[in-house]
């Protein structure tokens, strides 16, 4: 259930009864020319909506701007800054908190380091000043727990892609090229995007609905047993 649809009588009883909440957090990035720049967002919303009706939970409104690093100059690419992100998502939890949330969830769809470390400072600021309970993680947590060599896929490739004709397949475009990652070694560059020539790296072109199928519902049953493990929920 989205928070958001509730009228604040509505809410104030529902969260009476302490349910988990779900923040999605994705971002609005530069994928290529076959995925849209919401790719980062769909994917988590669609995560999060799933499992807390599976354990009826709240889904808070999702942030869909992140900070990011290797995109940052490519057309499309809105970010944040590093102490931005950190200060919007401490507010955000911080602002659930008041109204009763005790048990928390932020899952990212943008998985870049430096976003996540900024997600992380966020969590770690909020619960040692609140002591409630949270979990932090990126849905691609749980894609390297899946049973499929991942050897040279990544951002907008063939796992990516494939979730995504599976959750939103009008959004997705062709793509007839595998995507190149080309290393820099140890330099700090002002165009990280030299890294990333084709946009994306992996081999887009063959993925499927099917194995996005499996693999979102692969990723929406780990999570579910994180959860109950975590929060002791059934």
């Amino acid at each position: 259930m989205r928070l958001d649809s509730l009228s604040s009588t509505e809410f104030k009883r529902v969260m009476e009864g302490r349910p988990i909440v779900f923040l999605p957090i994705g971002g609005t990035e530069a994928h290529s020319s076959h995925l849209p720049l919401c790719t980062d967002s769909v994917q988590p919303e669609y995560v999060a909506d799933t499992v807390a009706e599976r354990l009826n939970g709240l889904v808070a409104p999702p942030l869909r701007y992140a900070f990011h690093s290797s995109t940052r100059n490519m057309p499309g690419t809105l970010t944040l800054g590093f102490e931005t992100t950190i200060r919007v998502v401490y507010d955000i939890l911080m602002s659930l908190i008041s109204n009763g949330a005790d048990k928390l969830v932020v899952i990212s769809g943008h998985a870049g380091s430096s976003h996540m470390n900024a997600l992380r400072q966020a969590c770690v600021e909020v619960v040692e000043e609140t002591g409630v309970r949270l979990m932090l993680l990126t849905d691609y947590d749980l894609v390297k727990r899946f049973p499929e060599d991942q050897r040279g896929d990544g951002h907008g490739g063939k796992m990516e892609t494939a979730r995504m004709m599976d959750i939103a397949p009008d959004l997705v475009r062709p793509q007839d090229k595998v995507g190149r990652y080309v290393s820099q070694g140890y330099m700090i560059l002002s165009d990280p995007e030299r890294s990333m020539p084709d946009g994306f790296v992996g081999d887009a072109p063959s993925a499927t609905a099917e194995l996005g199928r499996r693999l979102n519902s692969f990723i929406i049953d780990e999570l579910t047993k994180e959860v109950r493990a975590s929060f002791g929920v059934e």
